[in-house]
């Protein structure tokens, strides 16, 4: 997951590359830091020990990877959303060109450790089911674009579900501002004539 490149410079999405670069990214920044935060938070104190045994760090790579394709929907929704902002942007040619440039993400990836040689097809299989039907609706403001998949989130979160309390509205609500910063973040740089451009002229 390409997470290290939120920090460097931010040039101007011209290509598709470019684009599968942004997702990726900020997929890896949602997935990493709902994990990461929740986890540190939930075993207090004990948050560095807990992170050294082999059994949790197992279980975080786990819950890092079948996380990743959820944030990958999620931000892709958001490209989406913005497209349509322009007329071109809310054609079936458009909407098809996006889907195919999430999953080359997905496709980055080697299959991790543990998982069956099929992950990745079965994760491509599902991300374009999730997206796919969005063009049959208006899009949803930012903010709202997790609900459709949190629990399929929150379930995947690497604490047992006894010690979670009630933690899902607070991380739900975590995912969600966090889905709207990585926007007003990046406003400038998601220019819906500019996104549509890089979809349809460089087909």
């Amino acid at each position: 997951m390409g997470l290290l490149q939120m920090f460097r410079r931010k040039p101007e999405i011209e290509t598709r590359e470019a684009l599968a670069d942004f997702l990726d990214s900020h997929a890896a920044f949602l997935t990493q830091k709902a994990i990461f935060e929740y986890s540190r938070a939930r075993a207090g104190s004990n948050w560095q020990h807990l992170f050294k045994e082999k059994a949790f760090v197992a279980a975080i790579e786990s819950s890092r990877w079948n996380s990743f394709p959820i944030a990958l929907g999620n931000v892709t929704e958001m490209i989406d959303a913005v497209l349509r902002d322009d007329e071109r942007g809310r054609t079936p040619e458009a909407h098809e060109a996006l889907i195919d440039v999430a999953k080359t993400v997905l496709e980055r990836y080697p299959v991790p450790e543990g998982e069956p040689a099929d992950f990745w097809a079965v994760k491509r299989d599902w991300l374009e089911a999730r997206l796919r039907p969005l063009r049959l609706a208006p899009p949803h403001p930012f903010k709202h674009i997790p609900d459709a998949t949190f629990d399929q989130f929150f379930d995947l979160l690497p604490i047992h579900k006894e010690l979670r309390g009630h933690d899902r509205m607070l991380v739900h609500n975590h995912l969600r501002m966090n889905l709207a910063s990585i926007y007003e973040t990046n406003r400038r740089r998601l220019r819906p004539e500019r996104l549509v451009s890089v979809l349809l002229d460089q087909a």
